[in-house]
């Protein structure tokens, strides 16, 4: 199926009532990671996109892209491993879903042929998605504590039981996991760190959604914030190493 691009928002709509200069980058990762905490994932994606790649889409490993649908009609290029290229009509670009978010426009899922990530901008976009996963973590846990801590089993407060304390403290271990890579040095955060914090914010929120059971699946409500935190990964995350054995 083709893409056809929706109309242009202006600059100040696609970066909403902030402004991320890019001289800020010690102080990204906080910006970043409060926006998703406290707006969600399309606020928070539309900053780091202004902050890192403005003008042009930030693609994953597998040539597909997940944006707001402001910045898909926005950008001009692509991103690739050798730099932004253009984006040209016939260039066999696909729209292959759209996804409504509840805090914010839809998410728009995109295959291009060619794109990657790039040099520069691809990996402090790479960086700075771990931050906006863990803004997004921490909502998640949040979210389910406070269903728990209101909810009670036999005059005893859900959050008080033993089995659901160990699981709020694993779910609050896959977060101090993806701060400690976070508030490492830039050279530290390469590709084997980066699938680490991913795998360890996946885990998280999984355990978010045992914590709400059925409260989980409900649209709209915490299962689709950790399903779009794990469509981020799944579209962005570095892939495993090839097995020697398996190289050509």
């Amino acid at each position: 199926m083709s893409l056809t691009i929706p109309a242009a928002r202006s600059d100040a709509d696609a970066v909403s009532d902030a402004v991320v200069d890019r001289s800020t980058s010690p102080d990204l990762a906080g910006r970043i990671r409060a926006a998703a905490r406290e707006h969600g994932a399309t606020h928070a994606l539309t900053l780091l996109h202004a902050a890192t790649l403005s003008g042009v889409l930030p693609a994953g490993p597998g040539g597909h892209v997940l944006v707001p649908e402001s910045v898909a009609a926005a950008g001009s290029h692509y991103d690739t491993p050798q730099g932004p290229r253009p984006r040209r009509p016939g260039g066999g670009e696909e729209l292959l879903a759209r996804l409504p978010q509840p805090d914010g426009e839809a998410l728009v899922a995109l295959r291009v042929p060619g794109a990657g990530p790039g040099p520069e901008g691809g990996a402090a976009f790479a960086g700075g998605l771990v931050a906006l996963r863990l803004g997004l973590a921490e909502r998640a846990l949040r979210e389910a504590a406070d269903r728990l801590k209101n909810r009670t089993v036999q005059g005893t407060v859900m959050l008080h039981l033993p089995l659901v304390r160990a699981l709020v403290a694993d779910a609050a271990c896959g977060l101090a996991e993806a701060r400690a890579l976070l508030s490492a040095p830039t050279d530290q955060q390469g590709p084997t760190e980066l699938r680490r914090a991913h795998r360890a914010l996946d885990e998280s929120g999984r355990t978010c959604l045992h914590l709400l059971g059925a409260a989980g699946f409900l649209t709209g409500g915490t299962g689709d914030l950790v399903r779009v935190s794990e469509l981020l990964a799944d579209t962005y995350a570095p892939p495993p190493p090839v097995p020697e054995g398996d190289r050509t």
